[in-house]
């Protein structure tokens, strides 16, 4: 609780006592709004500064799963190669013309392809998905930081408000 001069003078305080302390206590109170201010802009800053990491982050993943998409992608082709020569091998080992078995090889390819396809499109998905996030934790670090400012000017105006009262 907070007593003011005219109190402290009524308690039989010298007066000039009295406004010393109040001086001191007014002081004392400007100090203290002033690092709960700078307090909340170092907060926000942090904020900022973890939001831009976390985003950081995010554009890895994007990278990383394009990079997993496009590598199981050619793995995938690879294999629909070396599927396809096995099962040519197989029918002519078995006595088999090429020609005959053409819907089955070209049914097989067209099989694989669009597992190729679904692959890349999976790995293109992942990946807008991790970037969307970055930008999204971007704009949280950025919102962050913009409030910490407004609590600034908030806790200063109370502050304020509060050493006009002392007076």
């Amino acid at each position: 609780m907070c007593v003011g001069p005219e109190a402290m003078i009524a308690l039989g305080v010298s007066e000039a006592s009295a406004a010393t302390a109040a001086a001191v206590s007014s002081v004392a109170m400007g100090a203290m709004t002033g690092f709960s201010a700078l307090g909340s802009i170092q907060q926000g800053k942090n904020q900022n500064k973890i939001a831009q990491y976390n985003a950081q982050v995010a554009e890895n993943q994007a990278i990383a799963a394009r990079q997993k998409a496009e590598y199981d992608e050619e793995r995938q082709r690879t294999m629909i190669a070396r599927m396809g020569g096995t099962q040519r091998a197989n029918i002519a080992a078995g006595g088999g013309e090429l020609l005959d078995a053409g819907d089955v090889l070209g049914f097989s390819a067209e099989e694989a392809e669009l597992d190729a396809l679904a692959i890349r499109y999976g790995g293109k998905m992942s990946a807008d998905a991790a970037q969307q996030a970055a930008t999204l934790r971007r704009a949280e670090g950025r919102a962050a930081q913009k409030q910490s400012y407004f609590s600034a000017g908030s806790t200063l105006l109370t502050g304020a408000k509060g050493l006009s009262l002392l007076k």
